[in-house]
């Protein structure tokens, strides 16, 4: 009995066990090997910071302070921040910027969230990594248009690529979502792999087609306005009736195919989270329509004009939620890879990487 204590090896003291422990305990936190709440809430925070980078950009243009910070990357020739001296003007701008260093922790924790992960459910992991390498491509696209001096047409191009980033956050997040919770595979009835129709499929791709057009409008309506972000700042040549009446067209033939989706899927017997998804982008776009008309008959007040940006964001993230629930249930190939990965076992050497937390 004596022998074969002294053949143990020796037991960690708490001083010696509990900073590794701690430490594998944040890093099981931060990675885990499955989607679990975490996963979900940095998919959601993804979206969500970037709807916000459009709303102070839109703050930032609405208050004439796109050039409040005169160069880029530094504020000024001499200063990386903003000094008294620029006034109001100033302190917006570089506020805006600091938010980029935002939307990196939440990029860089979001991609730790789903790096363990990666063997199962490798498409979460290739839309994490786009999304944190999208953040220095918005930051000098930002930058070259602070140097051509808010340039109506690189503005309009910054504002797309954080379009695409909401998207790809809508898709990242209605994937988590998909992959982790029961309840929404059951509204998808995402195992009736007949159920797969192509024409749900080739809907789901024309809706989002015509929301994209309709952002792209709603750019060309930006620039052609008045805010532009400062009183020097070029702006578009179009007709500004005429280039808003264009913005409209798209929106209204986008209601019709939403229409033409919710009668199919009474029809056809698509799953009920297809008329979730349905309903949720129309509500998103009543509202849309309320402030956009509201704000074009009453000149463009700045705050309308903020509203109205905030319901682009939802607009994008709802019409690439219905793309990817009707692009994947539209398709059986993408319908069993989804179902594998559901069912797919958890990596037991993803598991040992956690080193001294599975230990402590």
């Amino acid at each position: 009995m004596t022998s074969s204590r002294t053949e143990r090896s020796p037991r960690s003291t708490p001083e010696e066990g509990r900073p590794a422990g701690a430490w594998g305990r944040l890093w099981l936190r931060l990675a885990p090997t499955q989607i679990n709440g975490w996963v979900r809430a940095m998919a959601l925070a993804t979206v969500l910071a970037n709807i916000t980078l459009i709303l102070t950009g839109g703050a930032v243009r609405l208050t004439q302070s796109g050039l409040g910070c005169p160069t880029w990357p530094r504020c000024t020739d001499a200063s990386w921040s903003n000094v008294p001296e620029m006034g109001i003007h100033g302190y917006i701008e570089f506020g805006n910027r600091l938010l980029t260093f935002v939307l990196t922790v939440v990029a860089v924790l979001t991609w730790l969230a789903v790096v363990r992960i990666r063997a199962r459910q490798r498409d979460l992991f290739v839309l994490a990594t786009i999304l944190a390498l999208g953040i220095p491509v918005q930051a000098v696209v930002g930058g070259i248009s602070v140097h051509m001096e808010l340039n109506p047409w690189v503005v309009g191009i910054h504002f797309i690529l954080s379009g695409i980033m909401i998207a790809l956050g809508s898709i990242l997040y209605s994937r988590a979502r998909r992959y982790s919770l029961e309840r929404v595979r059951e509204a998808e009835r995402l195992h009736a792999v007949d159920a797969a129709d192509p024409l749900m499929r080739r809907l789901g791709i024309i809706a989002l087609a015509i929301a994209a057009f309709a952002v792209y409008m709603g750019t060309l309506v930006t620039g052609t306005g008045p805010h532009s972000g400062d009183a020097e700042s070029a702006r578009h040549a179009f007709d500004a009736v005429l280039v808003t009446r264009m913005h409209s067209v798209p929106v209204w033939i986008l209601l019709i195919v939403i229409a033409a989706i919710l009668v199919l899927r009474a029809r056809r017997g698509w799953a009920p989270g297809v008329a979730r998804s349905a309903w949720l982008l129309v509500a998103v776009m009543a509202y849309q329509g309320v402030v956009g008309y509201t704000q074009y008959f009453n000149g463009l007040p700045g705050w309308l004009v903020e509203l109205h940006l905030l319901g682009a964001g939802l607009t994008i993230w709802a019409a690439a939620a219905l793309f990817d629930r009707m692009t994947v249930l539209g398709t059986s190939a993408l319908r069993e890879r989804a179902i594998q990965r559901v069912s797919a076992p958890v990596d037991r050497e993803l598991i040992e990487e956690g080193g001294p937390a599975e230990s402590a």
